[in-house]
């Protein structure tokens, strides 16, 4: 009985030290990440869009500068969100006034009550125009900047291509362009590294998963954790990059922008399993080649040459057929695969204030 009670004691203790330990994380956070400028703005909200309430997070050291929208991707997971904002957006939020927006079922705008059929592309889309009608409001002015990494690039492409007229320009980190394509390239590069390499079990393993089409989430998923292993996710797959990744992940549970419950909730995949089965179906048919021909406001393309969850050689057969009469440029990371905000951070940071941004100063 006595051992019994001081494992109680020592688990209660070591709960408590961890539950302190994050409670000082979150408090240094917050006050490290300051914004003191007089006109600065640093702003969590819980909005409505199509009739849900959602969270976005605001920062920037100045209101008049213009908006960038960022889009996370997933489906389902806001990785490179408003939780890891404080450290990542801290060049950024100079020059821009920086919105995070947690989509509908996932992070701070998951719920459990969210009705499976109202997770489609045609309402993320409706939400991101709500959203920009709001900050357009909120800060008097007429467009924004839409910056959207992978899973986000879907709904920022299609936002862009029926909203023109609010968007300054549009950016895409690791676009996604076909869900059938982009996953058939990414299986025969896993079957051609496994041969090269000799790795026979992963060799069978993928071949047991199959090609594409998947009938469910379940079998992409595994796919993903191949085209990780042979540096189709990161370039560098060093400790150092995936320490990296670790790290973002912690922020889920650090952020002073969530509670404890929807940090460990958001770390534990719950809005991205939720998303991805809700949305799985027209997830995987996603054709913007055969909806999208042309757009309206200058468009970029952030690609990491490694990349192979959204393989690069579809982004430049894209591009190359897309009519863009505001111009097009396509931007080749060549050190990164599918984060090049992560992996060349300051080259990112270059590209967003020093051309993205100046152009769109210069033609307006």
């Amino acid at each position: 009985m006595n051992l019994f009670l001081l494992i109680v004691l020592y688990v209660a203790g070591c709960l408590l030290f961890l539950f302190l330990g994050l409670l000082l994380l979150r408090i240094y956070l917050r006050y490290s990440t300051k914004i003191k400028t007089s006109n600065g703005i640093s702003s969590l909200e819980e909005i409505t869009l199509g009739d849900l309430k959602q969270w976005i997070f605001i920062r920037g050291t100045n209101q008049n500068n213009p908006v960038l929208v960022f889009l996370h991707g997933g489906p389902g997971v806001p990785l490179l969100g408003m939780a890891s904002s404080r450290k990542y957006d801290k060049e950024l939020i100079k020059y821009f006034t920086v919105v995070h927006w947690d989509q509908r079922g996932a992070g701070k705008s998951f719920n459990k009550d969210i009705p499976a059929h109202s997770m489609t592309y045609n309402r993320f889309v409706e939400d991101c125009n709500e959203l920009i009608e709001y900050l357009c409001k909120r800060f008097d002015t007429s467009k924004v900047f839409i910056v959207a990494h992978s899973g986000g690039t879907v709904i920022g492409l299609k936002t862009v291509h029926r909203y023109p007229e609010k968007i300054h320009a549009y950016v895409g980190v690791s676009q996604s362009i076909d869900g059938y394509d982009e996953q058939k390239v990414a299986y025969d590069f896993l079957l051609e590294q496994a041969e090269k390499t000799g790795d026979l079990k992963r060799y069978t393993a993928i071949k047991a998963i199959g090609p594409p089409p998947y009938n469910s989430p379940k079998k992409y998923l595994k796919q993903a954790g191949n085209i990780g292993h042979y540096g189709g996710f990161l370039a560098d797959s060093s400790i150092k990059q995936y320490l990296k990744m670790g790290i973002l992940m912690i922020y889920f549970i650090i952020s002073p922008e969530y509670s404890l419950l929807e940090g460990f909730r958001t770390f534990l995949n719950k809005g991205f399993n939720f998303t991805m089965n809700a949305i799985w179906e027209e997830y995987k048919n996603i054709n913007l080649t055969k909806e999208i021909q042309s757009i309206k406001v200058p468009v970029y393309f952030f690609e990491g040459k490694c990349d192979m969850t959204t393989p690069v050689v579809l982004v430049e057969k894209f591009y190359d057929n897309l009519n863009a009469e505001k111009g097009k440029n396509l931007i080749i990371f060549e050190n990164s695969g599918h984060l090049p905000m992560i992996e060349e951070k300051g080259k990112y940071e270059e590209l967003l204030i020093n051309v993205v941004l100046k152009k769109s100063q210069n033609n307006e």
